[in-house]
């Protein structure tokens, strides 16, 4: 039976962190699990949110086009099942603190209340449009989405944040479900619902079930404390005073610091998480929207022209998710028993250069290092010149009419999906990068990162095809060195993999367990790619 995975991502941060969640279940790195995912901002319009939006309903499509017979996997691509989810508390009518407090009618019924409002609320606190998030403002923030969530699981309307907790409680009274929330610190709608997610969730939950479900004693809770990591433009005068407030990246490195004696303090949540991840870099040059820097004229507070470029802590940060899934139950039920938290953290390199370990430790490394490089090729022989995925599903090769079947919008879906997390093929040859080129970019491009440079070096489609990623997929150096596979004199990387593949296919009937022909073909390419880089 599949495991559930209980995960929330929280604020402009937390969507970008459930982004490369979503690329480590397609690698495989949640193989058998059944994902549970609550996407969670107030600003529902966030290009991220979009974003994210666009890579699961690839992800899914990818899988089938049939929601109800999605399942899990083991050893292959797509192998977990997302059950996504999403909420946005509603600021559409009342957009500000005191329209949603109701602040006129309250001054004049229960003056102590709009005066308590007063003294820890300043006047642009209290008048700030809500729309794109709480903006920094956490004391406002924690209260707010606290709140929303009660109201939302007190009311009689169907939401997808009442499913997702339906679920969750279903989990709470038959064990002892795993909850992570990806989100930063340093910002608004994270930093804000860090410390208040989990009673907000558990009394929304008791709420739902008339007392029956008590998840803070039932569920393990973990969490990444994302301090800062990028940079922005600084707001002007004119947009200060027309905003009211604006989130300015210059109090960051102080946002988190503050946020990290009071995470390193509180009683309350050292009670409730059993596990942190702490995680920053050392300066905030990354500037997310540097591609976009000619077209903004202002300062983005949210909606749909914040569409932040990925960086590799948003992967660290999915990763500490991963770390926390596969942690021993005991560990966590003895911290959770002595209201302990564990603080982890992960230091890599000087010398500027990242290794698989640095993401998922020792242990899991090679694995780590064998299922995203063969993600890489499996999304070169899809998308490029060759296209093997669609030349099987029109029966383009007389040796292989196994997959005719395969419906073609999932094959779309696929494509789709790699254009996302790849590279994309533009109208004039061009490419447009996608969520792997940008995580190479924030590392520092070169082979800082990961794998060979060659890989992010070409400008055009063309010139990618001319990359030998079968034998310089990884770099010259660590983990994947000695992992090439190599062509006839006169053949190719198509040819060698086309030989073995219908070798796998022939010798190992595993995928025709599977019932889906696009999952039984994505099986065989996992087992063809296995093979040819030869990780045994």
């Amino acid at each position: 039976m599949a495991k559930q995975f209980f995960v929330l991502g929280i604020g402009g941060t937390g969507m970008r962190c459930i982004e490369s969640l979503i690329h480590l279940c397609a690698m495989g790195m949640f193989d058998d699990t059944e994902i549970q995912l609550l996407a969670l901002d107030t600003d529902k319009n966030n290009g991220n949110f979009s974003r994210l939006k666009e890579v699961k309903e690839a992800y899914l499509n990818a899988k089938g086009m049939d929601k109800a017979n999605r399942v899990t996997h083991k050893d292959t691509f797509f192998s977990a099942n997302i059950k996504y989810y999403e909420f946005s508390p509603n600021y559409e009518q009342n957009s500000t603190f005191k329209a949603v407090f109701n602040y006129g009618d309250t001054q004049y019924n229960h003056r102590e209340e709009t005066d308590l409002a007063d003294l820890v609320l300043s006047k642009n606190v209290e008048d700030f449009n809500l729309r794109h998030g709480y903006r920094a403002q956490t004391h406002l923030g924690s209260m707010m989405m606290y709140h929303s969530i009660i109201e939302a699981a007190s009311s009689p309307i169907s939401s997808e944040l009442k499913l997702f907790l339906s679920e969750l409680i279903k989990a709470s009274q038959n064990g002892q479900p795993r909850v992570f929330i990806l989100g930063s610190v340093f910002g608004g709608t994270g930093a804000s619902s860090i410390p208040i997610i989990p009673q907000a969730i558990s009394k929304a939950a008791e709420i739902m079930s008339n007392g029956a479900a008590n998840v803070l004693k039932s569920a393990y809770f973990g969490s990444t404390l994302l301090t800062a990591y990028f940079s922005f433009r600084a707001p002007s005068g004119n947009e200060l005073s027309n905003q009211k407030i604006i989130a300015t990246s210059d109090k960051f490195a102080l946002n988190s610091q503050v946020a990290m004696m009071f995470y390193d303090d509180d009683t309350t949540v050292k009670s409730t998480y059993q596990k942190f991840y702490m995680m920053g870099t050392s300066g905030l040059d990354w500037d997310p929207m540097q591609r976009e820097s000619e077209k903004i004229t202002e300062t983005i507070t949210g909606g749909e022209q914040q569409k932040n470029d990925s960086h590799y802590i948003e992967l660290l940060a999915a990763c500490a998710a991963l770390d926390f899934y596969n942690t021993d139950e005991s560990a966590l039920q003895q911290n959770k028993e002595h209201h302990k938290t564990d603080y982890q953290y992960r230091a890599v390199n000087d010398n500027g250069k990242f290794d698989f370990q640095d993401f998922v430790g020792s242990a899991r490394a090679k694995e780590f290092a064998q299922k995203f490089g063969m993600l890489i090729a499996f999304a070169l022989f899809c998308n490029g010149n060759d296209d093997f995925v669609e030349s099987v599903r029109t029966g383009g090769h007389k040796e292989i009419q196994d997959f005719t079947d395969i419906d073609v919008n999932q094959v779309v879906s696929l494509k789709k999906y790699f254009n996302l997390f790849f590279v994309q093929k533009k109208g004039d040859g061009t490419l447009q990068e996608g969520w792997l080129r940008q995580i190479h970019r924030s590392a520092g491009g070169g082979d800082n990162y990961l794998f060979n440079a060659n890989l992010f070096s070409p400008d055009t489609f063309k010139g990618l095809m001319k990359v030998d990623w079968n034998k310089a997929i990884y770099r010259n150096e660590g983990l994947g060195k000695d992992n090439v596979y190599k062509t006839g004199l006169f053949g190719s990387k198509f040819n060698s993999f086309k030989e073995k593949f219908i070798e796998v296919r022939d010798t190992n009937k595993n995928w025709q367990n599977i019932t889906n022909q696009g999952e039984q073909l994505y099986k065989l390419i996992f087992d063809t790619l296995a093979k040819l880089y030869n990780f045994n």
